[in-house]
């Protein structure tokens, strides 16, 4: 009754959406699906895009798709991301010769929209015209692939996502379907996502692509708002992100037909890619969703897309930009942050994440079961920040040490103990929260890799003796100090295992054991 009440105060979807979907669903259903508002909608059905789960139409494609991804090839593809666990994230575009100031207004100075650099256009509502003079004046002449690539490699990084194109439409690769790209419409005439596949290859690295798929602020991709989001009357999830400023006068339909899809399959021909890494889906229909998926597939099997393809469908979850879970999952996921608050390169914020505070985020993520693609964002002249460097370095000295309980690794029984309890719920609660990490010496993190346990602290330790209370159960045959050959001596009591431990003064942040069993 609750529902049926709800129902009739809300609004019903749009009669385009209705006609293609309602046949398939029950009237329940259909009635506790328009009892939701639009964000509930993605929180219960866990996806983006304009997909009903009770319709034929996304029976029929969540079937086909999960034929795919069950596949040996997507397996195979699974299990090399799985072994990496963590890469470098890369936001580089016309926005970053802005850097976040628009005719001397920073971000957070007037607009509409996100506050984060890479938005820029969208926040100081730039025209499409005016905008795209930006490319005239891009010549990054400082930018070098195997600079970038020897940073990812010194921080332990082992694979990239590079930003083929953002919501600004810019393409930074050469292409043939939009002559909106940096080596036609730019002085610097040259393609950095082919010299950074090569400086990748070359390196050991994995490559993949950022490509925002469904919002293009120049060419007509608005989510599918417009025609797939709802109808008069209801607030449309994710409002403010399409372009209502100065439109361009192309259907979703078309620039998906016409844009997204070629330049997709211009990626795929063109570079040499482990993954591709989708955005922003919102509204998007569930069948381009799975045009996306399918196109991907039947280039390359082993590719892995990430869950914002929308409605449903990708390879790899993402728990949202600089979102730790609370929970582990052995499924395939990834999270992701910043190493300051934005994406894109931003002249002003210099509030880097300490070496410590991002050990901590790779820690959580891989003893959580996921990845870590941690960002750069490069200036205008192709310069990742010095200081990021220097801190993205530190962890890949902890790294050097530490490895073995992170690369190749899997969620324990258990991810932590201790009393110290962090949340990370999105790219503005660490700004708006003071968190410390200041971790005791009973915080512990655990991975697992065949018959081993590792057990992960990101302190000092002020006594000889660690005490770990997770692994009391556990048939151990030895313990080893990660980083040497060095076996500890322990002894077992009916709370906890008691390890000696050498003196770590200069051992830099914690330590890591080995558990064999």
């Amino acid at each position: 009754m609750k529902i049926k009440n709800i129902c009739i105060k809300l609004s019903f979807l749009a009669v385009s959406v209705m006609s293609t979907f309602s046949h398939a669903c029950t009237e329940a259903e259909m009635a506790a699906h328009n009892a939701l508002t639009e964000n509930e909608k993605k929180q219960v059905y866990g996806f983006e895009g304009s997909g009903i789960p009770c319709s034929a139409e996304m029976k029929k494609i969540t079937t086909e798709w999960k034929e795919l991804n069950s596949s040996e090839a997507k397996e195979k593809g699974r299990e090399r991301f799985n072994k990496n666990k963590y890469g470098m994230f890369i936001h580089w575009g016309l926005y970053s010769s802005l850097g976040g100031v628009y005719k001397g207004k920073k971000m957070e100075e007037g607009g509409t929209g996100p506050q984060i650099a890479e938005w820029i256009m969208r926040r100081k509502e730039i025209s499409r015209a005016e905008y795209a003079e930006l490319a005239k004046d891009f010549n990054p002449q400082k930018f070098n692939a195997d600079e970038w690539v020897a940073i990812a490699k010194a921080a332990g990084m082992k694979y990239i996502v590079m930003g083929s194109k953002h919501h600004e439409g810019f393409a930074m690769f050469k292409s043939e379907v939009s002559d909106f790209n940096i080596v036609d419409a730019t002085p610097f005439g040259r393609d950095p996502i082919k010299e950074m596949e090569i400086a990748a290859k070359k390196a050991g690295l994995d490559f993949g692509v950022y490509y925002s798929n469904s919002l293009d602020w120049r060419d007509g991709g608005d989510g599918g708002m417009k025609d797939y989001g709802p109808g008069p009357g209801v607030t449309p999830r994710r409002a403010p992100m399409p372009n209502t400023w100065d439109p361009a006068p192309i259907s979703f339909d078309d620039y998906i037909k016409n844009k997204s899809i070629p330049q997709v399959k211009e990626l795929l021909a063109n570079y040499d890619l482990s993954q591709i890494w989708f955005d922003t889906p919102i509204y998007i229909p569930a069948k381009d969703s799975m045009e996306f998926y399918k196109t991907v597939y039947e280039a390359n099997p082993e590719i892995l897309v990430n869950a914002r393809i929308g409605n449903g469908l990708g390879d790899i979850g993402t728990p949202g930009d600089n979102v730790i879970p609370d929970k582990a999952s052995a499924n395939t996921w990834e999270g992701i942050a910043t190493t300051n608050h934005t994406w894109g390169y931003s002249s002003y914020d210099h509030d880097w994440k300490s070496p410590k505070e991002l050990m901590y985020w790779l820690v959580a993520n891989v003893s959580k079961g996921g990845n870590f693609l941690l960002n750069v964002g490069p200036d205008g002249q192709g310069v990742i920040p010095e200081a990021s460097a220097n801190i993205l370095k530190e962890v890949g000295k902890w790294l050097m040490v530490n490895g073995d309980a992170i690369y190749d690794s899997k969620p324990w029984v258990v991810d932590q103990e201790g009393p110290s309890k962090i949340d990370m719920k999105g790219t503005n609660y660490r700004k708006g929260n003071k968190v410390t990490f200041d971790f005791t010496e009973q915080d512990f993190w655990f991975t697992q890799k065949e018959n081993k346990v590792y057990v992960i602290s990101l302190t000092t330790p002020k006594t000889s003796s660690a005490v770990i209370k997770s692994i009391k159960e556990l048939k151990i045959k030895s313990i080893r100090l990660v980083g040497t050959s060095k076996l500890l001596n322990w002894s077992k009591t009916a709370d906890a295992i008691h390890v000696q431990l050498p003196d770590l003064k200069n051992n830099g942040v914690g330590y890591s054991l080995e558990i064999s069993q």
